[in-house]
């Protein structure tokens, strides 16, 4: 059966309670911020400031998600300022942002920032801010002075070039930043963030191998995310040259990865060899195809690379020559798209023993000619010993049962050390399935997202149980099975480690059952998640 939920501690019960009255008095309309003030001050006396930062964590039950986005009002941000919050949500709505020039921010470590047009504050605030009006956000901006200590930062529809020239000069231990949706930001923001602001012969300096120094307080930038936003090519190329321990940058889609190392060393291949400039990038991510030269150049410049996912032609001696790129790398996570499986299992065959995570992914525009067969899985086990997350996404079309699995015999292979499996779009059969997941002992998490689940019933379910392999397994997401109300209850005593399940609504269950199944978790407290809503965004309709 699964794991009994623990019985919290005394400590932790209490400081709950704490967080939940405190909430209560945010969510009262009747309440003004002066009114929670006495409520405060009785904290900060008598709470140390670790355990002040732990209701705040509980204030909000959750530090990735809003789970009360009417929370985010002004008791909220006088409650979490003062009470030592290490992390903290901020909202555009007009009565929350002018409280700010009050407040102090040092003891945050993760801002979050987001402007909607939704009605997130409970006074239900309609009026939104203009950028344009830099004015109107002056209290914002005195708050970001105060963030000395911040250390991640994340934003959307909620940031101007001006913000991020204050974080420049006022948090000097900031290590990831994803600005997302601001169409605001552009070029001269990132300058401003770089620490250097362009001129005409910046980039001829750059390639010319100058040292330019950055006026920007934030050295220690190692993820930086400005997805949809008006940062183009120079954005990135500044953010590389000016700070060096990036290893993860991420831009918006219309902005070419080989055209920022092609504005930093050129374009001509024939002086590669020239080029002696390192940078610290471990993560590469291009969907846009790439000429085997520009991923030679990014190679060579980006020593450190060990997660790359690559569009490719599907074209096996084009394929190969770009793969081919990769074997001077310590590449652990590789994500192929339209990839011809010639070519994949050539590479595989020099570099797959290094390779713990694995996606192979035929995108909606594949070639026609690309398949995915018994074989090329058979060759994927083989060259991949020590693989722990393998994905499969092929788009609705079938894993080719090219020959049957009796052809192998005794030489037929299993994986053995996967701990993460995800099916999506791949037609498959019961033989395939058990050659995937039937030992794999240390399995934690199995995602199956394909058309033809229904041959996942009670009996197949009962088979892969039978081996053992699902023992260890920690979440489960089946999308459209064939399995009953008994084959739910024979996997909950068969994985006792299991805590996180769904969507039962797409199972043969009835609603009923379904009812009656989670009234019994709650009586026997079992630490079972059913139907979670970080599964359900998979749900492919």
């Amino acid at each position: 059966m699964p794991p009994y939920k623990q019985v919290a501690s005394l400590q932790s019960s209490t400081l709950k309670v704490v967080a939940f009255l405190l909430r209560r008095l945010c969510c009262d309309c009747e309440l003004t911020t002066d009114d929670i003030q006495p409520v405060i001050s009785h904290l900060q006396v008598h709470l140390p400031p670790q355990i002040q930062a732990f209701v705040c964590r509980t204030l909000l039950q959750d530090t990735s998600k809003i789970v009360f986005p009417e929370l985010l009002n002004q008791k909220y941000l006088r409650v979490c300022t003062q009470l030592h919050a290490e992390y903290l949500w901020i909202n555009d709505s007009q009565n929350v942002v002018p409280l700010l020039a009050q407040l102090h921010g040092n003891s945050v470590r993760t801002l979050k920032m987001i402007g909607s047009h939704s009605r997130l504050d409970f006074d239900m605030e309609t009026d939104i801010y203009e950028f344009q009006q830099q004015g109107q956000l002056e209290s914002l901006y005195e708050f970001l002075r105060t963030l000395t200590n911040l250390t991640t930062l994340k934003c959307s529809q909620m940031c101007n070039n001006y913000m991020l020239e204050i974080i420049s000069k006022s948090c000097p231990h900031l290590e990831e930043m994803s600005i997302e949706m601001c169409t605001e930001i552009d070029d001269v923001g990132v300058f401003y963030l770089a620490g250097h602001l362009p001129t005409s012969d910046t980039y001829s300096r750059i390639r010319r191998g100058a040292k330019i120094p950055s006026k920007s307080v934030c050295t220690k930038l190692r993820k930086i995310n400005l997805d949809y936003t008006m940062a183009c090519t120079a954005s990135a190329v500044m953010l590389l040259h000016l700070c060096p321990l990036i290893e993860e940058l991420n831009v918006t889609p219309d902005v070419k990865i080989e055209d920022v190392f092609t504005t930093l060393h050129g374009s001509d291949p024939e002086r590669y060899s020239e080029v002696t400039t390192r940078y610290s990038l471990k993560v590469i991510h291009t969907y846009m195809e790439l000429d085997e030269n520009e991923l030679s150049l990014i190679v060579r410049t980006c020593p450190h690379l060990e997660d790359v996912t690559l569009r490719c032609n599907g074209v096996e001696r084009k394929d190969r020559n770009l793969l081919a790129n990769l074997l001077g790398l310590k590449i652990v996570t590789l994500n192929v798209m339209n990839c011809n499986m010639l070519a994949l299992i050539w590479y595989l065959n020099q570099k797959g023993n290094h390779l713990l995570h694995l996606t192979i992914q035929h995108l909606t525009v594949a070639p026609v000619s690309l398949t995915f067969t018994r074989t090329h899985l058979q060759s994927v086990i083989r060259t991949c010993p020590k693989l722990q997350k393998f994905a499969l996404k092929l788009s609705n079309s079938p894993m080719q049962p090219d020959l049957p699995y009796s052809s192998f015999g005794s030489h037929t292979l299993y994986f053995q050390s996967l701990s993460h499996l995800m099916l999506e779009g791949a037609a498959i059969t019961p033989e395939d399935l058990s050659v995937l997941v039937s030992q794999c002992k240390q399995l934690n998490e199995l995602h199956i997202l394909i058309h033809n689940l229904d041959i996942l019933d009670d009996q197949v379910l009962y088979s892969l149980l039978d081996t053992g392999s699902l023992h260890s397994l920690q979440t489960l997401f089946l999308y459209r099975p064939m399995l009953t109300l008994a084959g739910l209850r024979r996997l909950l005593d068969k994985c006792p480690h299991l805590h996180t399940l769904g969507p039962l609504s797409s199972w043969a269950i009835t609603k009923k059952d379904r009812e009656v199944l989670m009234k019994e978790i709650r009586m026997k407290n079992f630490d079972l998640n059913v139907e979670s809503p970080e599964m359900m965004h998979l749900i492919i309709l």
